[in-house]
């Protein structure tokens, strides 16, 4: 059995259980499942922990601090799928990275190293926790993230460990959600009620749980003791945003298939996958008898990289079949080489860029200062939202300095935040969410979409790049003006 301490009403957990974790965003979900983590260091149990929204330096401080301890004392392994794209470092011998989160290959190949290692290093007993199999969703499939999810729980029964798994619900449709309760053997629920949090823990015990209220405060460090990057660029500004976007695609590479002979699936699997990245797939024929079958990605002439269709769908793709899911497979050199600091999309879907704010936004949250840009482009989708109104207030009493910008439609009025309205089209529009990082190059994202004809379809990118949230950033506060002063920081909270 393993100790949960105070923080859910159960008396334990079998060895082999994994939890899925899932509420509302910004209701406490990251710390509680940070503290659950950290309360196995005081039964010589050993952590891992696959980050797909926060560097393995971030999920280090976090244990540490919930723990008590110096984190360089915890035994403690990261599969960090974010610090190439956010620019961070600070990975420990334990640590593995992976490029993005979307190489799931990638990632089920560095978990099962941590996982060994820290097996054979320093524990038998190991908790293991994912944030988020929401991020994770945005660069996946449903179908691939809930055949992880598979294998991963399937990972855990097999080494007698324990996992917690956290998840969004808001975005989430019900067949979703219930595929991947599937496979855990039981759900946390998390839920806003009188002004606090409340959970209650289903699966475990023959009935359900009580509601029960929790502490939902966050257990990162102060980020006044982060060491501040502050980088700089003489790049003009851009003259709107569609023009940023615009910027984003001539920089973007083009993948281009010559000769495919190859099943339809294939093809469609890696153009999905591209298109994620905002990269653009098309197919040549070429009168030659050389090369058939092969995805080159290039800039103009200058190639970055080639590799047949097949190997690239293959490592695109996840399989479950046999023993170990990973354990005959590679990463693609091609996709181990992408740069993937920017990712996009030519036709997303409202959920899609729900998912993507709610992750920019968690990101300030958790630093809990510096300065945040949300379009919304008609002011009523805020204020009309009780759920978007909740976690921009909560956001502006973290101590953000948020700004907001729409249409002015309604009276859009809520404490703490800024807001900036008129006729704009730009605003009518765009959907973006920007977070200046407070300074730190590292801890700045931004998304940026914009509507096509009105239909509910957008094209867009969400990207770590600095210069790009810089550029962004400097453009909207030049051309709305920026009239907030700065606020004191309180706790953050997820």
């Amino acid at each position: 059995m393993y100790a949960l301490g105070d923080d859910l009403p159960v008396e334990g957990l079998e060895p082999g259980s994994t939890l899925l974790v899932v509420g509302p965003p910004m209701t406490g979900k990251r710390s509680l499942v940070i503290r659950l983590l950290a309360d196995g260091f005081d039964h010589g149990e050993a952590v891992a922990v696959l980050s797909t929204d926060t560097s393995a330096a971030d999920v280090r401080a976090s244990l540490s601090d919930a723990a008590g301890r110096p984190a360089n004392t915890l035994p403690v392994g990261v599969v960090d799928c974010v610090s190439d794209s956010h620019g961070a470092s600070g990975l420990a011998s334990l640590d593995g990275r992976v490029g993005s989160p979307a190489d799931l290959t990638g990632i089920g190949m560095e978990l099962t190293q941590v996982l060994e290692a820290l097996y054979t290093e320093y524990s038998t007993r190991i908790r293991f926790g994912l944030f988020s199999l929401t991020t994770m969703s945005l660069y996946a499939s449903p179908e691939q993230v809930v055949r992880f999810l598979h294998v991963v729980t399937n990972r855990i029964s097999e080494a007698d460990g324990v996992g917690f798994v956290v998840a969004h619900s808001d975005t989430m449709g019900p067949e979703h959600l219930q595929r991947l309760r599937s496979f855990v053997d039981g759900v946390v629920e998390v839920r806003e009620a009188d002004g606090g949090t409340e959970l209650r823990v289903l699966g475990v015990e023959s009935q359900p749980t009580p509601w029960t209220p929790f502490d939902r405060t966050d257990g990162s460090p102060d980020p006044s003791d982060r060491s501040q990057r502050v980088d700089s660029t003489d790049r003009p500004l851009p003259d709107s945003l569609r023009s940023v976007l615009d910027s984003v695609r001539a920089d973007s590479p083009t993948l281009t298939v010559c000769n495919y002979e190859g099943p339809p699936d294939a093809l469609e699997a890696v153009e999905r996958y591209f298109d994620r990245h905002g990269i653009t797939v098309r197919e040549a024929s070429l009168d030659v008898a050389q090369p058939r079958s092969v995805a080159l990605l290039h800039h103009g002439d200058d190639v970055l990289g080639s590799e047949s269709v097949t190997a690239l769908a293959a490592a695109i793709d996840i399989q479950t079949d046999g023993d170990d899911a990973f354990s005959d497979r590679r990463t693609s050199e091609l996709l181990r080489n992408l740069d993937r600091s920017v990712f996009g999309a030519a036709a997303a879907d409202k959920n899609l860029l729900v998912d993507v704010s709610h992750t920019i936004e968690l990101l300030a949250n958790r630093v809990g200062r510096g300065r945040l840009h949300a379009g919304f482009q008609y002011l009523s989708r805020l204020t009309g939202d009780p759920e978007s109104a909740r976690i921009y207030e909560r956001l502006a009493d973290s101590g953000l300095d948020v700004h907001v910008y729409g249409v002015d439609d309604t009276d859009a009025s809520l404490p703490g935040v800024t807001v900036h309205s008129g006729e704009a089209s730009e605003l009518s529009e765009s959907w973006f969410v920007v977070f200046d990082g407070d300074g730190d190059p590292s801890q700045r994202a931004a998304l940026l979409a914009v509507e096509r004809d009105g239909g509910g379809q957008y094209e867009g990118v969400w990207t770590y790049d600095s210069d790009f949230v810089r550029r962004t950033d400097a453009y909207l506060t030049e051309t709305y003006g920026d009239s907030s002063a700065g606020r004191e920081r309180q706790p953050a909270i997820d």
